[in-house]
């Protein structure tokens, strides 16, 4: 019955238009389920959702579970359809597996966490808005919020065991290039072309794949209003990942000197607009979280996997708070595509994982207070 009900809540989500910005109908039909179930949640003014749910134990750690309640597009009437072994879309969407089952196993938990009356001390659940545009719901988010022993998101791809321990600090860097306006055609040496500048410092520069820690992208180039005049300004809108705070700073300061030495050789200027997006997380193989989240898989016969990621997510924002945090693999693979899927396996899997890393929670901390 269990399985069944997760299969036909998933497809009932993903049924649901939620792109970013536009989350108002997911986060009310949540609101409701919850609401149907007899707890209390609430919506913040960003319009995430919280929950708080105190179990029957006096003791024992607060467990935090996070998921996203958008999408990306094209992500607008979903027509899921069961294949087989998996769930797909119609194949002009994406699924919305990123991150709907999540949200799905967070439901399935709790209906199953009464069902079963399972022993527990507090739960928190946090449901966002607009991650994928830049994890603006997680931003609003305060520590009060956040504040718990263990979080884990349920934001990440690979089959349900799969664990996410290191994820990579990001640096936003615009470049504003300034040169001099002149006719293309009657006195171009009076001109200064900012797009030649800044096609000179991005030859000088290292992108895609700097090493197994260290990305780096060169995004958007905006800039020139005709084709017969030199271009006087031009933007150029790019970013940097590490997992390695010192590889992260170098990678930045490269991408920095080579815009400014572009500007100085070919006579124009620049404005650099850059800070950081999110810290890195780091959860240590032996730290108590990776351990929770072993004994948990072993629980329900579980490969157990642990991973870094090149990507952020809600999880980077939670871990910097000081919270223990993790990303979990919930089975959705080819994400953000219209070939996305979720295996029948891996979605009713997950909400058994989740009482298991409750359960083993509790356990821990049982056998540390001895």
């Amino acid at each position: 019955m269990s399985d069944q009900r997760i299969i036909n809540s998933f497809i009932e989500l993903v049924k649901i238009n939620s792109t970013s910005r536009n989350e108002a109908a997911i986060r009310w039909h949540l609101l409701g389920e919850l609401r149907r179930l007899g707890y209390r949640p609430a919506a913040d003014k960003k319009g995430n959702i919280h929950l708080t749910v105190n179990g029957a134990l006096a003791h024992g750690p607060v467990v935090l579970f996070n998921a996203h309640m958008d999408t990306v597009e094209p992500g607008n009437n979903v027509q899921p359809k069961i294949l087989k072994d998996r769930i797909v879309s119609g194949g002009d969407t994406v699924l919305g597996a990123d991150d709907k089952a999540g949200l799905a196993g967070i439901l399935e938990m709790l209906r199953l966490l009464k069902a079963k009356k399972i022993l527990f001390h507090k739960i928190k659940i946090i449901l966002t808005v607009e991650e994928e545009i830049g994890l603006h719901g997680a931003k609003a988010l305060r520590f009060e919020d956040v504040k718990a022993d263990y979080c884990f998101v349920l934001d990440s791809d690979g089959d349900v065991g799969t664990v996410v321990n290191q994820a990579p600090a990001q640096e936003i860097l615009d470049f504003q290039v300034k040169g001099k306006a002149a006719h293309a055609g009657l006195n171009p040496e009076d001109g200064v072309n900012a797009i030649k500048i800044a096609g000179l410092a991005i030859t000088k520069i290292k992108s895609g794949r700097i090493d197994s820690e260290t990305t780096a992208n060169i995004g958007i180039i905006k800039g020139g209003v005709a084709g017969n005049i030199v271009p006087d300004e031009v933007l150029v809108k790019t970013e940097a990942r590490s997992r390695n705070e010192q590889k992260l700073q170098k990678q930045v300061r490269a991408m920095v000197n080579a815009f400014r030495q572009a500007a100085q050789k070919l006579g124009g200027s620049v404005k650099i607009k850059h800070g950081r997006e999110y810290e890195a997380v780091n959860q240590p193989l032996d730290s108590a979280i990776i351990k929770i989240t072993r004994t948990a898989a072993r629980k329900i016969n579980l490969l157990h996997k642990v991973l870094a990621s090149g990507g952020g997510s809600d999880a980077s924002l939670i871990f910097g708070y000081g919270v223990p945090t993790v990303g979990l693999g919930i089975g959705m693979e080819n994400v953000h595509s219209t070939r996305e899927y979720i295996t029948l396996r891996n979605l009713t899997l997950l909400p058994k994982y989740l009482l298991a890393l409750l359960q083993s929670a509790n356990a821990y901390e049982r056998a540390a207070r001895r």
